[in-house]
């Protein structure tokens, strides 16, 4: 089962990422040489630098090397109106050199933000992206059983270990995802 982290929690799985509700968020995911995911998901200037220690910390303590780097987020809301970091400065904060992707969601133009997940094809393999409006997933949003422990990131009580999501699951499958395609909506960067 995927792992699902809202705003400012950041955390790990073998297999799958979900970032609900980007709305002025980014969700920023490492693929580990050995095909983990490291996960954040990034709100504000206010909490964006709490958020990225305890990203590094996962990937300090993770085994693995760091392989690749996907962004996910309306990049005109997170960047230009938000101050958020972009792909290179986060990429650069985290230490990351090599292949970085960004798939940008002010495209599909969402009401509310849009619903993103990363899933990893295993070592050395480029991950898929997949995404659908958010106002079409939210109903879907459910708590299921023990919530899987994330890192929860507060500007009033500093970096929370083991802090349960609020979104674990969906009570049915999100009627097809799209799939993003990486010549048309996706951009490559190479970090130094």
């Amino acid at each position: 089962m995927p792992i699902y982290l809202d705003e400012d929690m950041v955390g790990q799985d073998q297999a799958e990422i979900c970032y609900p509700h980007l709305l002025l968020c980014m969700g920023v995911t490492v693929l580990m040489t050995d095909g983990t995911l490291v996960g954040a998901h990034f709100t504000t200037p206010g909490t964006e630098a709490g958020v990225m220690a305890e990203m590094v910390r996962q990937i300090a303590a993770h085994p693995a090397a760091m392989h690749e780097l996907y962004c996910a987020a309306d990049l005109p809301e997170h960047v230009v109106k938000f101050g958020g970091m972009n792909v290179q400065a986060k990429a650069h904060a985290l230490g990351f050199h090599g292949t970085a992707y960004s798939f940008d969601s002010s495209n599909i133009k969402p009401k509310d933000g849009t619903f993103v997940t990363i899933r990893s094809n295993g070592p050395n393999n480029r991950c898929g992206i997949y995404y659908k409006r958010d106002e079409k997933v939210q109903p879907l949003y459910e708590k299921v059983g023990p919530p899987p422990q994330v890192s929860k990131v507060s500007p009033y009580k500093g970096t929370q270990i083991g802090v349960p999501a609020s979104k674990t699951g969906l009570s049915a499958p999100a009627n097809k995802l799209h799939k993003a395609n990486f010549l048309l909506q996706v951009k490559r960067y190479t970090i130094p």
